[in-house]
C-alpha cells in the first residue's frame, strides 16, 4: 500500500471515530426527559413567579360603604338584571381576551333563589342583593389572574373586594370576589377570579360538600336561631374534608413553573 493511501484509511477511521463520539450526547440531550433549568433561567423564572403572587397579595380587601342596587323594588330589579347580564358578558369577553383566560356566563340568578336570598339573608331588602348578575372568570396561572382583575378594574366600578387567596374561607377555598357596578345599567354584579386547579376541586369533589354545608346554614338562618352542636360538627367535618382538597390544589401554585424540553 503507498502512502496516499494510507493517508486516506487514517483520515476515514478519523472520522467515523470522531463523529461516533458526538452522537452520543446529542442522542441524550433529546431523549424526551424533562430536565432541570439552567440556572440562570431558573432564577428568572423564580423571580417573575415571585413578583406575580406578590402582586396576587397585594390586592387588599375592602368595601364601600352602603352598597345599593338602583332599584329597591324586586321586580324593578329582576327586570334589568338579563340586560345587566349581557353588558356583563361583554366585558368579560374583552378582559378574556386579552388575559387568555375562560368565562363562565351563568343565567341569571333564578326568581325562586333570589327571593329566598333576600328573605333569609338580606332582610327582606332587595336593593342589597349582588348576585343577580355574575360571572367568572378561570386564569391558568396567577399572572393572567392579577391581569384580569386589573383590566376589570379599568373598565367598571369595583366597589368590593375579598381576597380569599389572602385569607382563605374555612372550607380551604381561595379566589378573588368582586362586586363590580356597570357603567350601562348601573346594576351592581358578582365576578369570581378563579385558577383552573381550586376552580376544578370546587366544581366537582366539593360542590357537593358546599351544597350540604350551605342547607345546614340556611336552614337555622330560616328557623332565626344558632346552629346546633350536632350541625356545627357536621360543618366542620365537611370542612376539613374540603380544606385538603383546597391545599393540594392550591400547593401547584406556590413554586415557580419548570420548563420542559
Amino acid at each position: 500500500m503507498d502512502l496516499k493511501s494510507v493517508l486516506r484509511t487514517c483520515f476515514v477511521l478519523f472520522f467515523l471515530t470522531r463523529g461516533s463520539a458526538m452522537a452520543t450526547p446529542l442522542m441524550a440531550d433529546y431523549s424526551g426527559q424533562d430536565y432541570e433549568v439552567s440556572p440562570k433561567h431558573s432564577e428568572a423564572s423564580k423571580k417573575s413567579f415571585q413578583k406575580s403572587l406578590s402582586g396576587l397579595y397585594s390586592i387588599e380587601s375592602w368595601r364601600a360603604a352602603d352598597i345599593q342596587q338602583p332599584h329597591h323594588n324586586f321586580e324593578d330589579l329582576y327586570k334589568v338584571a338579563p340586560s345587566a347580564q349581557q353588558e356583563l358578558a361583554n366585558l368579560m369577553n374583552e378582559v378574556g381576551l386579552m388575559t387568555n383566560t375562560n368565562i363562565v356566563m351563568p343565567d341569571v340568578k333564578s326568581r325562586e333563589r333570589a327571593e329566598k336570598k333576600i328573605a333569609t339573608e338580606l332582610n327582606g331588602d332587595a336593593s342589597k342583593i349582588t348576585d343577580l348578575a355574575r360571572a367568572s372568570l378561570v386564569a391558568e396561572d396567577i399572572p393572567g389572574l392579577v391581569h384580569a382583575f386589573e383590566l376589570i378594574s379599568k373598565e367598571a366600578t369595583i366597589v368590593s373586594v375579598k381576597n380569599r387567596f389572602k385569607s382563605p374561607t374555612d372550607s380551604g377555598y381561595r379566589d378573588l370576589k368582586l362586586l363590580v357596578q356597570l357603567p350601562g345599567s348601573e346594576l351592581i354584579a358578582e365576578v369570581q377570579l378563579h385558577l383552573d386547579a381550586i376552580s376544578d376541586v370546587k366544581n366537582g369533589e366539593e360542590h357537593k360538600i358546599y351544597e350540604q354545608i350551605q342547607h345546614i346554614e340556611r336552614t337555622a338562618l330560616s328557623q332565626s336561631r344558632p346552629q346546633s352542636e350536632f350541625e356545627v360538627a357536621q360543618i366542620n367535618k365537611l370542612r376539613a374534608t374540603s380544606k385538603s382538597l383546597y391545599h393540594d390544589a392550591w400547593q401547584q401554585y406556590l413554586q415557580p413553573a419548570t420548563i420542559a424540553v
